[in-house]
């Protein structure tokens, strides 16, 4: 290169396209031979730019130039070369690592999942009524939006606690102050509900770092119950989709297999009921208690035995007599194996099913024991609790001892009768059945007459409660229709015998002789010990009937949803305006009184 060159690139060095190029780039040594088009890599550019800067003029420093190329050729190939080995190092590591049984096994499962999570998605929208969703979720959406409404207008008049809440709420407060020995002496039922509030105040606390007793006001412990009725509301969903696929279908009992759209209808239904319903607005173990254990059934329904056992000791914190419902639950486990096995359905004769049955559980005896084994320990837990407490009750046991109200079982027929009434208006279609089990089997009708007679003679009680407290409606019902005359209840008694046919031909066709025994023996253990006629010990055996016997008819469906909430408003209303004053009154009964279920 020349000096002018040289002077020439150092005041512009954009011009340096300008200079002549170096004849390596043209097809000949001939200075004057047209030039090709080079093919242009990125290590060329580099040669390029220092040809077109240099521009060699002598032969030895085109000598230097093809050595300097040959040189970077060179360190080109060999960096390729390290390139390449290090790919193969790399894969055959990559190899080690991905075929190993345990990677290709998650990576096969990984997939498996997804291809079935991509099929339930897929399945679940074919299948799902839209329109009819739609609907449901109307309504469901409209509940909501009426209930918080009269959480507010109940919050509004009633701002002190009413009835048992002044108890529930004081211990509640307690142990959201974390006075965790502080108990009260009236209080008969576990502390199930006042931990789970502890226990939500108390991580409310810790994330805003406001004091706990804040988030234990009125206001608030009545909403969680709002909240766990919400949770009902699945819960019973997820029941009713397990429970509608084992259904028979069967048009002479008006039995058919439903919808999961119908399914959701029998949910909201349900959750609307007037019992449960009134006692979503207050603060009382009701609604926790119906939660844990339909929670624990629909988990032993899916074969998470652990899960239910554990969510069925939770519902013995809220309420002793759930207890009884664990061992439901654990029956029916062993009562779905053996409805499984199809060992039953060519056996209509109830003591030869009963054969079939107990050699089936003498056969596998040690399976069946360690499938029961986390219910098992669950009762003897409380086995144990009973021996050191005494008894089943906590506090205030002179006013709930356990008698023998055999009576108890015919006012819960005649509990369901009016509650379900579209549904046993709707099994008049099939009244032949009861006609005919009138006239072929007089001596089941006969043993039915006389165990109730001898019931209502022998074994009628009337607890003090019942007669002492005119806040509640069983203390109008007891006196205007119950007990209006002496023969009231044997006038009764073909009513109770017409919806016990019913319950037990719809329970039998649907699952079996044995699950209807069971739910029987249940729920007598649960309402006979009772001496005091209250609705709420109804509300569990109610469900656990209604969840078993989904109702396929949207009219009677919509029927049964008018009934509650036409019952659930007057209720609240009446509540929130009958208001009346006792004479006499202390500081936990303060005037005004209201009525109540």
């Amino acid at each position: 290169m020349s000096s002018s060159d040289d002077t020439l690139l150092q005041q512009n060095p954009t011009t340096r396209h300008v200079l002549p190029k170096h004849r390596a780039y043209y097809s000949s040594s001939d200075d004057s031979a047209a030039p090709t088009t080079p093919t242009r890599r990125s290590s060329d550019r580099v040669q390029v730019t220092r040809s077109r800067v240099s521009s060699p003029s002598s032969s030895e420093e085109e000598g230097a130039c093809k050595r300097h190329e040959e040189e970077h050729r060179e360190r080109r190939v060999k960096r390729s070369q390290e390139k390449s080995s290090n790919r193969r190092k790399h894969a055959r590591s990559s190899s080690f690592v991905f075929d190993h049984p345990l990677v290709h096994h998650a990576r096969t499962s990984s997939y498996a999942m997804y291809q079935q999570s991509v099929d339930i998605a897929r399945n679940t929208i074919s299948e799902l009524d839209l329109p009819a969703s739609s609907w449901c979720g109307f309504f469901a959406a409209a509940m909501l939006a009426v209930t918080l409404g009269e959480v507010v207008k109940i919050n509004n008049a009633q701002t002190n606690p009413y009835m048992d809440e002044v108890f529930h709420v004081r211990q509640a407060q307690h142990f959201c102050a974390g006075n965790w020995t502080v108990w009260d002496s009236k209080i008969t039922t576990l502390p199930g509900l006042y931990l789970l509030n502890a226990v939500i105040a108390h991580c409310a606390g810790f994330m805003t770092g406001k004091p706990n007793i804040e988030y234990c006001s009125l206001e608030k412990l009545r909403f969680v119950n709002i909240v766990m009725s919400v949770l009902i509301f699945v819960v019973m969903y997820t029941i009713f989709r397990k429970l509608s696929r084992r259904l028979k279908d069967d048009p002479g009992l008006g039995i058919q297999p439903i919808h999961r759209t119908c399914c959701m209808m029998n949910s909201l239904v349900l959750t609307c009921f007037p019992l449960l319903y009134f006692y979503n607005l207050l603060y009382y173990t009701d609604v926790g208690s119906v939660l844990f254990v339909l929670a624990s059934y629909s988990c032993s329904i899916r074969n998470h035995h652990l899960k239910s056992a554990m969510l069925g000791a939770i519902s013995v914190l809220f309420r002793q007599t759930n207890i009884i419902w664990v061992g439901f639950t654990a029956g029916t486990v062993v009562i779905r194996d053996i409805e499984n096995r199809g060992l039953l359905e060519h056996c209509d004769d109830f003591f030869s099913q009963m054969e079939i049955a107990v050699k089936v559980i003498m056969r596998y005896f040690w399976q069946y024991l360690l499938l029961l084994l986390p219910y098992l320990m669950v009762l003897a837990g409380f086995g144990v609790f009973i021996v050191l407490n005494g008894g089943i009750v906590v506090g205030d046991k002179s006013a709930h001892t356990a008698v023998l109200h055999f009576p108890q079982f015919l006012y819960f027929l005649l509990f369901l009768t009016a509650f379900s009434l579209p549904h046993m208006i709707q099994r008049l279609r099939h009244s032949h059945l009861t006609v005919l089990y009138y006239v072929f089997k007089p001596v089941h009708v006969l043993l039915f007459f006389m165990s109730a007679v001898l019931a209502l003679y022998f074994f009628r009680y009337e607890h003090p409660y019942l007669l002492a407290d005119n806040r509640h409606y069983t203390f109008y019902i007891w006196r205007k229709i119950l007990n209006r005359t002496s023969y009231t209840m044997y006038y009764l008694l073909p009513v109770c015998f017409y919806t016990f046919l019913n319950i037990v031909a719809l329970l039998s066709t649907v699952h079996s002789k044995f699950f209807t025994l069971l739910y029987f023996l249940c729920v007598a253990s649960q309402i006979v010990p009772q001496g005091l006629l209250e609705f709420r010990y109804f509300i569990l055996p109610y469900l656990l009937y209604r969840l078993h016997v989904p109702q396929h008819s949207w009219v009677v469906l919509f029927l049964e949803l008018c009934q509650y909430t036409v019952i659930n408003l007057v209720t609240v209303k009446i509540f929130l305006n009958k208001t009346f004053d006792w004479e006499i009154t202390d500081s936990l009964t303060p005037n005004p009184q209201r009525f109540m279920w």
